[in-house]
């Protein structure tokens, strides 16, 4: 039982420390992919006002028609 118990909670332990380690990268790997964008112009900002700006249009044509 105790054996079992040690086990569990190493497992629990490895288990939490992979986790962490996940997040770590995926947070380095949004770094890395967000400073990249900024360097091509390809800010959130940018491409919501684009977006917005297709929508936009796209109402006017069919009001047009």
């Amino acid at each position: 039982s105790e054996v079992l118990d040690t086990t569990r909670n190493i497992v629990r332990i490895k288990v939490c420390y992979i986790m962490i380690a996940l997040t770590v990268l995926g947070c380095v790997t949004m770094i890395i992919t967000g400073k990249e964008a900024v360097k091509k112009d390809q800010t959130l900002l940018r491409v919501n006002t684009e977006k917005k700006a297709k929508w936009r249009a796209e109402v006017e044509k069919d009001q047009e028609a």
